[in-house]
Protein backbone atom coordinates (compact mmCIF):
# COMPACT_ATOMS: atom_id res chain seq x y z
CA UNK A 1 0.00 0.00 0.00
CA UNK A 2 0.97 3.30 -0.93
CA UNK A 3 1.65 6.10 2.34
CA UNK A 4 -2.21 7.07 2.83
CA UNK A 5 -3.03 8.55 -0.22
CA UNK A 6 -5.52 11.71 -0.88
CA UNK A 7 -8.68 10.07 -2.45
CA UNK A 8 -11.61 12.12 -4.25
CA UNK A 9 -14.53 10.14 -5.06
CA UNK A 10 -18.13 11.38 -6.64
CA UNK A 11 -21.12 9.16 -6.33
CA UNK A 12 -19.78 7.68 -3.14
CA UNK A 13 -23.33 6.52 -1.56
CA UNK A 14 -23.96 3.48 -4.05
CA UNK A 15 -22.53 1.11 -5.73
CA UNK A 16 -19.34 1.45 -7.13
CA UNK A 17 -18.52 4.28 -5.40
CA UNK A 18 -19.65 2.97 -2.40
CA UNK A 19 -17.49 -0.59 -2.43
CA UNK A 20 -14.71 1.98 -3.58
CA UNK A 21 -14.59 3.92 -0.77
CA UNK A 22 -14.79 0.78 1.49
CA UNK A 23 -11.68 -0.10 -0.17
CA UNK A 24 -9.48 2.42 0.06
CA UNK A 25 -11.02 3.36 3.69
CA UNK A 26 -9.90 -0.15 4.69
CA UNK A 27 -6.45 0.69 3.11
CA UNK A 28 -5.88 3.64 5.37
CA UNK A 29 -6.72 6.32 2.26
CA UNK A 30 -7.82 9.84 3.50
CA UNK A 31 -11.07 10.29 1.80
CA UNK A 32 -13.27 12.61 0.11
CA UNK A 33 -16.35 11.61 -1.03
CA UNK A 34 -19.52 13.04 -2.59
CA UNK A 35 -22.81 12.81 -3.44
CA UNK A 36 -26.24 14.45 -3.37
CA UNK A 37 -27.62 13.09 -0.11
CA UNK A 38 -26.27 14.94 2.59
CA UNK A 39 -27.86 11.90 5.13
CA UNK A 40 -26.26 9.54 3.11
CA UNK A 41 -23.18 10.17 2.99
CA UNK A 42 -23.39 10.69 6.57
CA UNK A 43 -24.29 7.17 6.83
CA UNK A 44 -22.03 6.33 4.81
CA UNK A 45 -18.90 8.39 6.57
CA UNK A 46 -20.51 6.29 9.86
CA UNK A 47 -19.93 2.63 8.58
CA UNK A 48 -16.24 3.69 7.59
CA UNK A 49 -15.55 4.57 10.91
CA UNK A 50 -17.32 1.81 12.25
CA UNK A 51 -15.82 -0.45 9.84
CA UNK A 52 -12.21 0.75 10.53
CA UNK A 53 -11.39 3.36 8.67
CA UNK A 54 -8.33 5.08 9.92
CA UNK A 55 -7.80 8.40 7.74
CA UNK A 56 -9.43 11.75 6.95
CA UNK A 57 -13.20 11.36 5.95
CA UNK A 58 -14.68 14.48 4.39
CA UNK A 59 -18.18 14.68 3.20
CA UNK A 60 -19.12 17.06 -0.18
CA UNK A 61 -22.36 17.43 -0.99
CA UNK A 62 -23.08 18.39 -4.50
CA UNK A 63 -25.70 18.72 -7.54
CA UNK A 64 -23.21 17.76 -10.27
CA UNK A 65 -25.82 18.63 -12.86
CA UNK A 66 -25.05 21.99 -12.09
CA UNK A 67 -21.86 23.41 -13.32
CA UNK A 68 -21.38 25.92 -10.59
CA UNK A 69 -21.63 23.26 -7.89
CA UNK A 70 -18.82 20.85 -9.87
CA UNK A 71 -16.56 24.37 -10.29
CA UNK A 72 -17.33 24.99 -6.34
CA UNK A 73 -16.69 21.47 -5.23
CA UNK A 74 -13.52 20.78 -7.13
CA UNK A 75 -12.12 24.32 -4.96
CA UNK A 76 -13.91 22.61 -1.94
CA UNK A 77 -11.99 19.16 -2.45
CA UNK A 78 -8.85 21.41 -3.15
CA UNK A 79 -8.94 23.14 -0.22
CA UNK A 80 -8.87 20.56 2.14
CA UNK A 81 -6.42 17.88 0.87
CA UNK A 82 -2.99 19.36 0.23
CA UNK A 83 -2.55 17.38 -2.71
CA UNK A 84 -4.76 14.62 -4.83
CA UNK A 85 -3.23 11.02 -5.14
CA UNK A 86 -6.58 9.68 -7.14
CA UNK A 87 -9.92 11.23 -8.65
CA UNK A 88 -12.76 9.06 -9.61
CA UNK A 89 -15.35 10.58 -11.48
CA UNK A 90 -17.94 7.70 -10.71
CA UNK A 91 -21.06 9.61 -10.56
CA UNK A 92 -23.59 8.95 -13.29
CA UNK A 93 -26.80 9.42 -14.66
CA UNK A 94 -28.96 7.12 -16.59
CA UNK A 95 -31.81 7.68 -17.89
CA UNK A 96 -33.63 4.66 -20.18
CA UNK A 97 -34.94 5.48 -23.80
CA UNK A 98 -34.21 5.65 -27.27
CA UNK A 99 -33.03 8.52 -29.04
CA UNK A 100 -36.03 9.02 -31.20
CA UNK A 101 -37.96 8.54 -28.13
CA UNK A 102 -36.69 9.80 -24.76
CA UNK A 103 -37.44 13.14 -23.84
CA UNK A 104 -36.23 15.77 -25.43
CA UNK A 105 -33.97 17.00 -22.36
CA UNK A 106 -32.80 13.92 -21.55
CA UNK A 107 -29.72 14.40 -23.87
CA UNK A 108 -28.66 17.32 -22.01
CA UNK A 109 -29.38 15.98 -18.48
CA UNK A 110 -26.59 13.02 -19.03
CA UNK A 111 -24.20 15.09 -20.61
CA UNK A 112 -24.47 17.64 -17.41
CA UNK A 113 -23.35 14.90 -15.12
CA UNK A 114 -21.86 12.07 -17.59
CA UNK A 115 -19.47 14.43 -19.20
CA UNK A 116 -19.13 18.13 -18.06
CA UNK A 117 -19.18 17.27 -14.93
CA UNK A 118 -15.53 15.11 -14.67
CA UNK A 119 -14.44 17.83 -17.00
CA UNK A 120 -15.18 20.67 -14.65
CA UNK A 121 -13.87 18.47 -11.87
CA UNK A 122 -10.64 17.42 -13.46
CA UNK A 123 -9.96 20.85 -14.79
CA UNK A 124 -9.91 21.82 -11.11
CA UNK A 125 -8.31 19.11 -9.28
CA UNK A 126 -5.70 18.04 -11.82
CA UNK A 127 -2.92 20.62 -11.05
CA UNK A 128 -3.45 19.67 -7.78
CA UNK A 129 -2.40 16.11 -8.74
CA UNK A 130 1.32 15.10 -8.53
CA UNK A 131 3.41 12.33 -10.55
CA UNK A 132 2.25 9.05 -10.09
CA UNK A 133 -1.13 9.86 -9.36
CA UNK A 134 -4.12 8.38 -10.83
CA UNK A 135 -7.10 9.75 -12.63
CA UNK A 136 -10.41 7.12 -13.29
CA UNK A 137 -13.08 8.05 -15.11
CA UNK A 138 -16.24 5.74 -15.04
CA UNK A 139 -17.52 5.10 -18.50
CA UNK A 140 -19.54 2.50 -19.45
CA UNK A 141 -19.39 -0.36 -22.03
CA UNK A 142 -22.50 1.61 -23.75
CA UNK A 143 -20.26 3.88 -24.41
CA UNK A 144 -18.06 1.63 -26.83
CA UNK A 145 -21.05 -0.18 -28.60
CA UNK A 146 -24.64 1.38 -28.91
CA UNK A 147 -27.26 -0.07 -27.33
CA UNK A 148 -31.54 0.25 -27.76
CA UNK A 149 -32.59 1.45 -24.94
CA UNK A 150 -29.66 3.19 -23.57
CA UNK A 151 -29.90 6.57 -26.03
CA UNK A 152 -28.39 9.20 -25.36
CA UNK A 153 -26.73 7.73 -21.59
CA UNK A 154 -24.64 6.17 -24.29
CA UNK A 155 -23.57 8.53 -26.03
CA UNK A 156 -22.53 10.63 -22.66
CA UNK A 157 -20.20 7.41 -21.74
CA UNK A 158 -18.78 7.61 -25.51
CA UNK A 159 -18.13 11.10 -24.56
CA UNK A 160 -16.63 10.74 -21.44
CA UNK A 161 -14.16 8.01 -22.60
CA UNK A 162 -13.17 9.88 -25.83
CA UNK A 163 -12.06 12.84 -22.83
CA UNK A 164 -10.25 10.14 -20.88
CA UNK A 165 -8.21 9.56 -23.95
CA UNK A 166 -7.52 13.22 -24.73
CA UNK A 167 -6.51 13.53 -20.91
CA UNK A 168 -4.13 10.31 -21.36
CA UNK A 169 -2.12 11.67 -23.73
CA UNK A 170 -2.20 15.59 -22.35
CA UNK A 171 -0.99 13.91 -18.75
CA UNK A 172 1.54 11.60 -20.03
CA UNK A 173 4.54 13.62 -19.41
CA UNK A 174 3.15 15.09 -16.05
CA UNK A 175 3.15 10.95 -14.59
CA UNK A 176 -0.23 11.19 -14.42
CA UNK A 177 -1.92 7.96 -14.83
CA UNK A 178 -5.17 8.19 -16.32
CA UNK A 179 -8.04 5.05 -16.78
CA UNK A 180 -11.24 4.74 -18.04
CA UNK A 181 -13.22 1.69 -16.48
CA UNK A 182 -15.98 0.67 -18.78
CA UNK A 183 -18.38 -1.69 -16.41
CA UNK A 184 -20.89 -4.12 -17.90
CA UNK A 185 -24.51 -4.47 -16.29
CA UNK A 186 -23.79 -3.77 -12.41
CA UNK A 187 -26.28 -4.65 -9.74
CA UNK A 188 -27.52 -1.89 -7.91
CA UNK A 189 -31.20 -0.48 -6.23
CA UNK A 190 -32.62 -0.16 -9.61
CA UNK A 191 -32.45 -3.78 -10.15
CA UNK A 192 -34.09 -4.83 -7.34
CA UNK A 193 -37.29 -7.26 -8.26
CA UNK A 194 -35.49 -7.84 -11.64
CA UNK A 195 -35.99 -11.80 -12.80
CA UNK A 196 -32.00 -12.25 -13.15
CA UNK A 197 -29.64 -14.80 -11.83
CA UNK A 198 -27.19 -13.16 -9.68
CA UNK A 199 -24.54 -14.35 -12.34
CA UNK A 200 -25.81 -12.07 -14.96
CA UNK A 201 -24.40 -8.95 -13.43
CA UNK A 202 -21.68 -7.54 -12.01
CA UNK A 203 -21.19 -6.54 -8.21
CA UNK A 204 -20.05 -3.34 -7.67
CA UNK A 205 -17.25 -4.73 -5.02
CA UNK A 206 -15.97 -6.59 -8.46
CA UNK A 207 -15.68 -2.87 -10.42
CA UNK A 208 -13.66 -1.56 -7.13
CA UNK A 209 -11.71 -4.17 -7.02
CA UNK A 210 -10.30 -3.78 -10.66
CA UNK A 211 -9.84 0.24 -9.96
CA UNK A 212 -8.06 -0.51 -6.73
CA UNK A 213 -5.53 -3.21 -9.02
CA UNK A 214 -5.00 -0.40 -11.46
CA UNK A 215 -4.23 1.95 -8.69
CA UNK A 216 -1.89 -0.67 -6.94
CA UNK A 217 0.12 -0.60 -10.34
CA UNK A 218 4.02 0.52 -9.98
CA UNK A 219 3.56 4.19 -11.04
CA UNK A 220 5.30 3.95 -14.21
CA UNK A 221 2.98 1.13 -15.43
CA UNK A 222 -0.74 2.53 -16.46
CA UNK A 223 -3.88 0.43 -17.04
CA UNK A 224 -5.26 2.38 -19.60
CA UNK A 225 -8.84 0.66 -19.93
CA UNK A 226 -10.72 -1.59 -18.08
CA UNK A 227 -13.91 -3.39 -19.78
CA UNK A 228 -15.01 -5.59 -16.94
CA UNK A 229 -17.99 -7.64 -17.68
CA UNK A 230 -20.61 -10.71 -15.99
CA UNK A 231 -19.03 -13.90 -17.68
CA UNK A 232 -22.03 -14.68 -19.41
CA UNK A 233 -21.83 -11.09 -21.61
CA UNK A 234 -24.19 -8.42 -21.36
CA UNK A 235 -28.08 -8.02 -20.84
Amino acid sequence: MKNRPYVFITGATKGIGRALAQRFALEGAHLALSARTPKDLEALKAGLLKGGATGEVHLFPADLSQKAEAVALAAAVSAAFPHLDVLVNNAGLFRPGQVLGEAEEAMEQMLAVNLLAPYYLSRGLLPRMRRGSHLFNVASVAGREGYVGKGSYGVSKAALLSLTNTLRHELREAGVRVTAVLPGPTWSASWEGADLPAQRLLQASEVAASIWQAWAMPPNAVIEEIVIRPQLGDL
